[in-house]
């Protein structure tokens, strides 16, 4: 077969597409990765700290919380981890998708938190009570979760979370997040194949790197709410190591948003108006 090489569609050569995309990608952001795999090793430590607390005389509630803990911070270091390989070799569309995931995983732990009656039908649930349990839908409706939260001084995260959405339906605003920018205000291609777009590697990327921190917070903001030891010396250590991992996180993200705004005004204009 012919190698079309300026079809409407793009180049066929996907498997060399990749390859460039992903050494352009990790040029772009490689102040990024250090932090990122700190993070992801610090929150290992916090998951073998949970686990083992399972095992230990502590009370049933926080057992409970560390169970509930270790199976959501579970989907979101997956969650996390696909989308950092599909952002890195340049197919952003299903990257926001399982953002949008990760950003429900990190709510329903601060739900929980609050919540501490939820935690038994949250553990026990079974594959048909999102459809037929009617407790379990009123408890677990986002749109509860997201009002229950906005209530308690939580920043909104509905607009995020339905422009987000759109990249799993089919949709014409979602399918423009699997495209690219035109040079026009409100234009925009589609991507048949992979294809690099540094504005959208530097802004997933800084979300990445965020989520690890957001995770490793919500487990010690609630520990030490809930008046759950804390002062151990694992979990000072997992302090330290935050408060250093942090610093360097909101380095990258001051970094990030800078750049964008210089190079890219367009994309932040558009990223600004679907918030």
């Amino acid at each position: 077969m012919t190698n079309k090489k300026n079809e409407s569609c793009g180049p066929r050569n996907f498997e060399e597409a990749e390859q460039e995309i992903l050494a352009l990608t990790k040029n772009a952001v490689g102040i990024a990765y250090p932090i990122y795999w700190d993070g992801l090793n610090l929150l290992k430590d916090v998951i073998n700290l949970l686990a083992e607390e399972t095992t230990k005389s502590m009370s049933e509630s926080e057992k409970k919380y560390s169970k509930a803990y270790l199976m959501l911070i579970n989907r979101a270091i997956q969650h996390t981890e696909s989308a950092r390989l599909l952002t890195e070799r340049g197919l952003y569309g299903d990257s926001f998708v399982l953002t949008r995931s990760l950003m429900s995983d990190l709510s329903m732990m601060q739900y929980l938190h609050f919540h501490p009656n939820l935690l038994d039908l949250f553990l026990d649930e079974k594959q048909e009570d999102y459809q037929k349990n009617k407790e379990f839908k009123t408890a677990f409706n986002e749109t509860a979760i997201e009002k229950d939260l906005v209530g308690r001084g939580v920043k909104s995260f509905a607009s995020a979370f339905q422009t987000l959405s759109k990249a799993s339906h089919a949709s014409s605003f979602g399918s423009q997040l699997y495209g690219s920018m035109g040079k026009k205000r409100g234009q925009y291609h589609l991507n048949y194949g992979p294809k690099f777009q540094p504005e959208k590697t530097l802004m997933l990327m800084d979300m990445f790197v965020s989520s690890y921190c957001d995770l490793i917070n919500n487990v010690l903001w609630h520990r030490y709410h809930s008046k759950t030891e804390i002062d151990t010396d694992d979990w000072r250590k997992i302090k330290t190591k935050l408060s250093k991992l942090t610093q360097n996180e909101k380095i990258f993200t001051e970094a990030t948003g800078k750049t964008i705004k210089a190079l890219y005004p367009n994309f932040e204009n558009q990223k600004q108006r679907g918030s």
